[in-house]
């Protein structure tokens, strides 16, 4: 593996570690309630009692986590990258500025491992189906907040 593939892996993993630390950091406060109660919070603070910069960072992510979710499982699927529903799962569970660095490391371990023209893999019905729910929780989340 060259040089720089091992440095951008590297670079991704970090920003992964430093987003999950630095959003992590903010939950105490909902973890006490069960994870069930803990979401429900934690969203109606995110969209309901949030000032309008934090409405609108909340809208922003959710938009920005889609496309992020439709090219991720793009080039998932097109590079044959194992488990693209676990980097989905982490962005919605975990969060996305943790989840895609995760993806984007994978995907350049995946590209250095290819010495040969790469295989296409197709998207799944599935595939789509899992991103238009994405998107709807996206619009729900902008529209219920106006």
């Amino acid at each position: 593996m060259e040089v720089k593939t091992k440095l951008l892996v590297s670079l991704y993993f970090v920003i992964a570690l430093l987003a999950l630390l630095t959003t992590w950091v903010h939950l105490p406060a909902y973890l006490g309630s069960g994870i069930v109660e803990a979401n429900i919070q934690f969203w109606k603070d995110a969209l309901f009692n949030a000032n309008p910069a934090g409405k609108f960072l909340v809208i922003d992510i959710l938009f920005l986590a889609f496309v992020c979710n439709v090219w991720m499982i793009i080039e998932g699927r097109r590079l044959g990258v194992k488990y693209i529903y676990a980097y989905i799962a982490g962005g919605v569970l975990i969060a996305i500025s943790v989840a895609f660095p995760l993806f984007m490391a994978a995907r350049e371990l995946k590209r250095a491992s290819h010495e040969s023209p790469l295989e296409l893999h197709k998207i799944k019905v599935v595939d789509v189906l899992v991103l238009l729910c994405l998107f709807l929780v996206a619009v729900f989340a902008a529209i219920a907040i106006l």
